[in-house]
């Protein structure tokens, strides 16, 4: 019984070895925001269709999909919103109603996730609060969750797909971070 809480211990957090520090880089990105009933599934319509039809991944194949919850928490009628970006060369024309902002990037812990698995953003704040190396940056962009980003992996293949977000859908959680 005791190795048994022992695991369910290590699993409920995560270690050096669940987590990358990446770095982002600076970039103009394409944006869209929704507030209302289902935002995250009306942005990513809206997104991936642009996608698709402007033919970006073709022009621009390391483009990044990022989203995040924006505003955080729900306004006065209890909906929340989500904004979604996607990097773009510069200088892309971008039709409304998508918004051309700037990305200015930084260092990032990275966790994997499979899709759905949004509980997770807790095990990432754990460990980077116990962290002796990194710090949470403070709030950077334009973002209503304090910097904290959400990319779809595999993005290029997946906006081809007919169930985006179905069964294998993989994402990395990112906290901005800094050298303490």
């Amino acid at each position: 019984m005791e190795n048994l809480i022992k695991a369910n211990e290590k699993i409920k957090k995560l270690t050096d070895r669940d987590v990358r520090i990446i770095y982002l880089p600076p970039s103009e990105v394409a944006t869209f925001q929704y507030i209302g009933e289902n935002p995250e599934m009306n942005v990513h319509k809206v997104m991936d269709n642009f996608v698709r039809e402007s033919n970006l991944a073709s022009i621009y194949p390391d483009l990044r999909h990022y989203g995040f919850n924006s505003p955080t928490p729900a306004d006065e009628t209890g909906h929340h919103g989500y904004e979604v970006w996607v990097t773009i060369p510069d200088g892309f024309s971008v039709p409304a109603p998508l918004v051309k902002k700037q990305f200015k990037g930084g260092l990032y812990a990275a966790h994997m996730i499979p899709f759905g698995a949004f509980d997770e953003w807790d095990l990432l704040s754990e460990w980077l609060e116990k962290n002796n190396k990194y710090e949470l940056r403070s709030r950077c962009d334009n973002s209503n969750m304090y910097g904290l980003l959400e990319e779809h992996l595999n993005y290029v293949n997946r906006v081809h797909l007919s169930d985006p977000e179905g069964e294998g859908c993989q994402m990395d959680l990112l906290m901005p971070i800094k050298l303490k």
